[in-house]
């Protein structure tokens, strides 16, 4: 028997709720005794060991697996306590799968209490329930809200889907049997209504697979869907055989449907349990959906056009004029949906035009409106702090410390957001000129000396000489950002290694620490605009996510690139490659002085320089 999982708001009692090992283990049980019960069915139709009528005893053994499926669904629906509509979806399931159960309680006792099985019979409006019902219960599963473009194309698709579904089942199975079999209105009636229940469930079930729906139903989704196919073969050879009084209770066909429903029965059974706030009976929009449901209505109006075809080819017992009916109705529903994507696509360019042009103005309000009177603040809030207007209290001077670091926060984060937009559109504008590589390092320790003092970390210096192309206030931006990222992410006491070495007619900058290291997994997302390796270093650190992003712009518009290592337990190190001219003479020994500009047409770049930095990540 399985257990519905424990809630928080769950009632103490005297027994302890069941631990996950034993649910699992429950599940298992049952996955078993269903799989036993299964089996029990499919020897008795290959080998036919119990005694008496086949139509007693079909009916008889189909039952139990009917019950295990209405049940598996109401346990799920137990296992959905935390989730209202999940709750609501496998209830409905249970329902529906009950009036099946019915219907064959009603069956056995007509061919083994009554001996005599009329068509239609009081059986048929329980099996008919089915089909709205677990409709209705399609309609319970959250999805994600849908335009009124994406609302009236999933109902376009479901509409090609039912109308080249139908073309097949009726040009080849119901329609001959229809005119030929000699059977009532009523007979004919239910007999087609059966496949026509499948097809709108299989439409119901593809508008939802081409939406997004919870994390923690997609197994079942994908059990229920097969049940569905597999129901949809068996109704239109049921439907095909009492049209033409070929079936019989007990028949082969009854195979598919002991299937179909172990199958619903497995969908319940591997229905995670999902409490009061679990992300995964929300809808994700993020998550990528699946192109592979969206196909369904052209392989349908593939099919129907194929069947009306062969129709045609093989003199088929309708006239020519329903046969350009049907194909003028695909035609329309196609036609129709590609009106719709093309509306849509339409309508998504002009919004893309327009969030590009807020952006800009968001930038030029940004690059005016905000960055001028915080400079005047950050210079009044500096006066206030320097003791121009007199000594401050020592509660207004920590005060006005915090709002000094604060407005240098907001500036940098402002410079950051700039830079990092003009890289985007290629705008950042680059003065190369020859520098001392020294030099770069120099001044970059300069900028970072008071934050490692503050920090306790030491920085040593072992530098080579040598010199390079590159726009000296872009690179020591970027070894600034790199060295700042290993002072911040290094425990006090400890020493950053700075240097520079020779690699390959090149120069390798070196930044080490003992730092707490980037993982593997996340070695090229700290890249990404906003991205940190914990969401909490942005309060801590200080960060704003964008150095790493600034600096691979930085590198790459030098012809450079840039990635990151990380070795377990050894810190972080960060690598770039900058271009240096192609010259005869060693490096260190080139005549031109530091800063001396060399126009960049008379310039070759076809060497690398290598830059490596170790420590943390901003």
């Amino acid at each position: 028997m399985l257990e519905a999982c424990p809630t928080e708001n769950a009632t103490p009692c005297s027994q302890s709720p069941p631990s996950p090992s034993r649910l699992r283990t429950r599940r298992a049980r049952a996955a078993l005794i269903l799989a036993g019960l299964l089996v029990i069915y499919l020897s008795w139709q290959l080998l036919h060991w119990i005694p008496g009528e086949r139509e007693g005893v079909g009916d008889l053994l189909i039952l139990p697996i009917d019950a295990a499926a209405a049940t598996a669904a109401w346990w799920a629906s137990r296992r959905c306590s935390g989730a209202p509509r999940l709750r609501s979806f496998w209830r409905l399931m249970a329902l529906a799968l009950s009036a099946e159960a019915l219907g064959d309680v009603i069956q056995a006792i007509y061919d083994v209490g009554l001996r005599h099985s009329p068509y239609p019979s009081l059986a048929d409006p329980f099996y008919l329930a089915f089909y709205p019902l677990l409709l209705l219960a399609l309609v319970r599963v959250p999805v994600a809200v849908a335009t009124p473009t994406k609302l009236q194309k999933t109902i376009l698709d479901g509409a090609t889907i039912v109308v080249g579904g139908g073309a097949v089942v009726w040009y080849f199975l119901l329609g001959p049997a229809a005119v030929d079999g000699g059977q009532s209105t009523l007979a004919m009636t239910v007999s087609m209504a059966f496949p026509a229940g499948d097809l709108f469930l299989l439409a119901g079930l593809a508008a939802l697979l081409l939406r997004q729906s919870p994390e923690a139903l997609k197994l079942p989704l994908r059990l229920i869907t097969a049940a569905v196919l597999l129901g949809i073969v068996a109704d239109i050879l049921y439907g095909y055989g009492q049209l033409h009084g070929t079936y019989r209770a007990g028949d082969w066909i009854d195979t598919l449907y002991a299937l179909e429903f172990a199958i619903f029965a497995l969908a319940g059974l591997s229905q995670r349990c999902v409490a009061m706030g679990d992300h995964g009976a929300t809808v994700d929009t993020t998550r990528q959906l699946s192109t592979r449901a969206s196909w369904l209505p052209y392989i349908s109006v593939a099919i129907g056009l194929g069947v009306l075809l062969s129709v045609e080819r093989a003199n088929a017992f309708f006239p020519n004029v329903s046969l350009v009916l049907i194909v003028i109705v695909l035609t329309i529903l196609v036609a129709l949906r590609q009106y719709l994507a093309q509306r849509e696509l339409v309508q998504m360019q002009a919004a893309l035009r327009k969030s590009e042009r807020l952006k800009d103005e968001f930038l030029s309000v940004v690059g005016h409106e905000l960055r001028t009177p915080l400079t005047s603040i950050r210079g009044s809030l500096g006066l206030l702090e320097g003791g121009v207007l007199g000594e401050l209290p020592q509660d207004a001077a920590n005060m006005v410390a915090v709002a000094v670091i604060n407005t240098d926060r907001l500036v940098r984060l402002i410079n950051d957001i700039l830079d990092i937009e003009r890289m985007a559109v290629g705008r950042l504008s680059l003065d190369p000129a020859w520098v001392d590589a020294t030099e770069l390092v120099n001044q970059s320790i300069q900028v970072v000396q008071a934050m490692s003092d503050a920090a306790g970390v030491t920085i040593r210096i072992d530098v080579q000489p040598g010199t390079v192309f590159a726009d000296a206030d872009r690179i020591i931006q970027t070894l600034v950002n790199l060295i700042g990222n290993a002072i911040k992410f290094s425990p006090q006491g400890s020493v950053v290694t700075v240097t520079v070495t020779r690699d390959n007619d090149g120069a390798l900058f070196s930044v080490r620490d003992t730092g707490r290291g980037i993982p593997a997994d996340r070695l090229e997302s700290v890249f990404e605009r906003f991205r940190q390796v914990d969401a909490s270093d942005s309060r801590e650190k200080g960060g704003t996510g964008l150095g790493l992003p600034i600096a691979r712009g930085i590198v790459e518009q030098h012809g450079g690139r840039i990635w990151a290592e990380s070795p377990p337990g050894e810190g972080s190190t960060l690598h770039f490659t900058l271009p240096l001219a192609n010259e005869s003479k060693p490096l260190g020994d080139l005549s031109q002085g530091a800063g001396e500009a060399i126009p960049p047409v008379q310039t070759r770049l076809d060497t690398e320089f290598r830059v490596t930095v170790s420590g943390g990540v901003q």
